[in-house]
């Protein structure tokens, strides 16, 4: 049954599948959203979601009942804009992506269904000129046929994704700043990718289901002309290489943040300590209230309330050595979260941040404790008996000692540094069972991490800008990120 109420199609709650979704993004233009709001509430397809992304206008936005508000204190410009569309579309599980400007909406029922009908993951509406008569010259009719109109370049006015496009690349790339040639390079690494038949298609008679008043030259642009002017020629050199190279790189759509993370595994027995710890919030107090500019997240498998300032995630519990298990939790933690930018696993019970590292690290640079001594000393050999770390020891005997309390860096490289510990710790554990290793087992994952972070030691970075010299009492501390012990 179809409920229409003041020219406006409802339905049920119920039926609300969000499988399709639509986002406006506006910036200070109050009235051209308003327009534009009724016109899509008129139109909307049944079971839309509909939200609306308010790029910090200096007077807030006001949305009707039903419609989802999100708004950026600041203006973030158009990138971000449309990356937060798709994360809020995204996250909401719509198959179907709309992204409108504010200057242009549905003039029929049913304009989305050629769009998701099409076989085509990636479309855009597009004009060739001005309705008004004047030429563009700018792009150009490449392919036609009963269903698709494909062109030499596209324009930002309503872009659709299917949400598999998405996943494959991405979303629009930061390195445009705040806009332009943003929706053709993601157009493009799209094609690239193989996904779609042109880079840049629409549906055959979209001017029936869809009106522009940019097309019409009846609005000013949001973006000042020489603001624009400017970001083309930032943008321009970036887009056109991309193009040339048919580059396919992912870009990350959602909201990034840093995180710093511990673990509180209280469970099973501390090899080290010989007893279990006892899975109390103070253990972490002074590590939590510490960590500022980031996110404080402790992984437990016992402990009931957190410390002020962080937030507990629950894992399970189970029989390995606490010292390799932090590792496979904080991986499958990060597999988990790919909105985390840089990251630190950190000691929880004997760490505290000194000042905030976030703006000082750099992509690619991988950051760990150390302590000031050498794997020569008779600790290493004692304690880690396994020929692989024997055989490391012997190799790296006047090398420095890196501390495994610390580690810091992209997701990615924070990532590969666990996964590398966790492969070695069940490698070695396989040959145990294989007769090929000795009974005596580490009794921690110092020299684990020590074999794994030296793989990648053209990109470490270590010494007291990291950690305070370990067991000093601070020695450092006017230049590190972290005290450790």
């Amino acid at each position: 049954m179809d409920v229409v109420i003041d020219g406006v199609r409802y339905a049920p709650v119920t039926n609300r599948t969000s499988n399709i979704g639509i986002a406006i993004s506006t910036h200070n233009r109050h009235d051209v959203l308003v327009s534009a709001m009724n016109q899509h509430l008129k139109h909307l397809p049944v079971g839309a979601q509909v939200v609306v992304i308010d790029d910090g206008s200096s007077k807030p936005v006001i949305v009707p009942d039903g419609v989802k508000l999100i708004r950026q204190d600041e203006s973030l410009g158009i990138v971000a804009a449309k990356n937060r569309s798709l994360e809020v579309l995204m996250n909401a599980g719509c198959e179907h992506l709309f992204l409108w400007d504010d200057d242009a909406w549905p003039i029929t029922d049913g304009w989305e269904r050629p769009y998701v009908e099409s076989a085509e993951p990636h479309l855009a509406y597009q004009f060739k000129d001005f309705a008004t008569g004047q030429k563009l010259n700018d792009i150009a009719v490449l392919y036609c046929d009963d269903k698709h109109v494909a062109y030499t370049g596209q324009r930002g006015v309503m872009l659709y994704y299917h949400r598999s496009a998405i996943e494959k690349v991405g979303g629009f790339d930061p390195v445009y700043g705040r806009g332009m040639y943003e929706h053709s390079d993601l157009a493009l690494r799209i094609h690239n990718a193989g996904l779609t038949t042109w880079a840049f298609a629409d549906v055959k008679g979209s001017e029936k289901l869809i009106h522009s008043l940019d097309e019409h030259q009846a609005v000013e642009r949001s973006v000042p002309r020489t603001d624009r002017e400017q970001q083309v020629r930032n943008n321009v050199r970036i887009h056109n290489e991309r193009r040339e190279a048919g580059y396919t790189g992912y870009a990350d759509y959602r909201q990034q943040r840093n995180v710093v993370i511990t673990t509180l595994l209280t469970s099973q027995p501390d090899p080290q300590r010989g007893s279990r710890l006892v899975a109390s919030p103070e253990l972490l107090s002074k590590w939590a209230s510490s960590v500022t500019g980031a996110d404080s997240v402790v992984l437990v498998d016992e402990l009931e309330s957190a410390p002020a300032g962080a937030t507990l995630f629950r894992v399970p519990d189970v029989q390995m050595n606490v010292y390799f298990r932090r590792w496979l939790h904080i991986w499958q933690h990060l597999r988990e979260h790919p909105e985390y930018h840089f990251v630190w696993c950190t000691d929880g019970t004997d760490v505290e941040m000194l000042r905030e590292p976030w703006n000082e690290m750099e992509p690619g640079k991988i950051y760990v404790g150390s302590e000031p001594k050498t794997y020569a000393d008779p600790w290493a050999s004692t304690h880690h008996p396994e020929r692989i770390y024997q055989e490391f020891v012997e190799q790296n005997r006047n090398e420095l000692m890196l501390n495994a309390g610390l580690l810091g860096g992209a997701r990615a490289d924070v990532m590969a540094i666990a996964h590398g510990i966790i492969r070695l710790f069940y490698r070695i554990e396989s040959n145990r069972f294989w007769k090929k290793e000795q009974e005596a087992a580490a009794i921690g994952d110092m020299l684990a991490f020590g074999i794994v972070s030296y793989h990648h030691r053209d990109r470490l970075i270590t010494g007291p800008l990291v950690n305070t010299v370990f067991k000093s009492n601070g020695a450092g501390r006017e230049f590190a990120w972290w005290q450790h012990k």
